[in-house]
């Protein structure tokens, strides 16, 4: 039977019996340290991680399937991973509803502004907002969670495009009202959005992204936005650690009150959390019976 170790995840009495029914289970703490990470899973065929520690452990494993309950793990060569006979899984689609429902308050809260008018407790003058019925969207990113926040900005009457890979990004970008980044982290995704992306919008388009900067120049933005090219900005920091306010690119959202900044919480529901596990279990067992599922290719 295959050997699998679990680091740092709490699994449900089904997912221990199910792991169990597959492979030999030995369930162990996270890892404190890349070194700690290689010993913990010394003679695994299988690991199953909470992924601390993964990311920077991947070129010292061997001949082992991995998976996680995530979407994102950062940039890698899968080929070469492939040659030391490691293979990644993620938990794509585990977090997706969580992450769209994040972005849709988002877009209210940039083309609507409710945020003060809740519980107000003074008389204000009438500020007149935009609606989102016939707003131009562009969607750079046409994976499973692009492609849902299409389907629901369609049903708000928005107009939605998808920048897919090998698209005229500067022509797709003309005259949209919103732009959302939906990256990866790949090779030809790296500072995609950049100072000049921004400074080429069309004046008063808004920005929204829950992807890693990664994808996009965080300066360049904010020059965009001083500018009063973009008018504004709605970001959920990830990689930083969830609730983290002190960390410096989530201050240097801050320091712009155009921007609509979350300390990574996007994704932060029970649902999504059970959602990754489930997803991360049936990765080994489709693993395990010859059909993986949901493997990364990266470059």
């Amino acid at each position: 039977m295959k050997k699998i170790i679990t680091l740092g995840v709490n699994l449900s009495d089904d997912h221990k019996k199910r792991l169990q029914d597959v492979g030999e289970l030995e369930i162990k703490d996270s890892p404190i340290s890349v070194d700690d990470f290689i010993s913990k899973t010394n003679g695994a065929d299988i690991i199953y991680s909470n992924g601390d520690f993964l990311f920077d452990s991947l070129v010292k494993l061997r001949n082992v399937f991995i998976t996680y309950p995530y979407v994102e793990l950062g940039t890698f060569d899968t080929e070469e991973l492939s040659q030391n006979g490691v293979t990644v899984a993620n938990g794509s689609g585990g977090n997706r509803d969580s992450i769209v429902e994040w972005v849709m308050y988002m877009v209210l809260s940039l083309f609507r502004n409710f945020g003060p008018m809740v519980r107000a407790e003074e008389n204000f003058p009438v500020e007149l907002q935009e609606t989102l019925v016939g707003k131009k969207v562009l969607i750079v990113g046409h994976g499973a969670i692009g492609s849902q926040i299409g389907v629901l900005c369609n049903a708000f009457g928005m107009k939605v495009e998808y920048f897919d890979r090998g698209d005229d990004l500067s022509e797709k970008s003309k005259d949209r009202d919103l732009i959302v980044n939906s990256l990866n982290c790949n090779t030809s995704s790296k500072n995609l959005l950049n100072e000049d992306f921004f400074m080429n919008l069309s004046e008063g388009t808004y920005y929204l992204t829950f992807a890693r900067p990664y994808t996009y120049d965080i300066d360049g933005l904010i020059k965009a936005i001083e500018s009063s090219v973009v008018a504004g900005a709605a970001i959920d920091c990830d990689p930083e650690k969830f609730g983290d306010t002190t960390n410096d690119f989530y201050q240097k959202c801050m320091s712009n009150e155009k921007i609509l900044v979350t300390p990574h919480i996007a994704f932060s529901t029970k649902q999504a959390i059970a959602g990754g596990a489930e997803v991360a279990i049936r990765n080994i067992e489709t693993f395990i019976e010859g059909k993986p599922q949901n493997v990364l290719r990266k470059k």
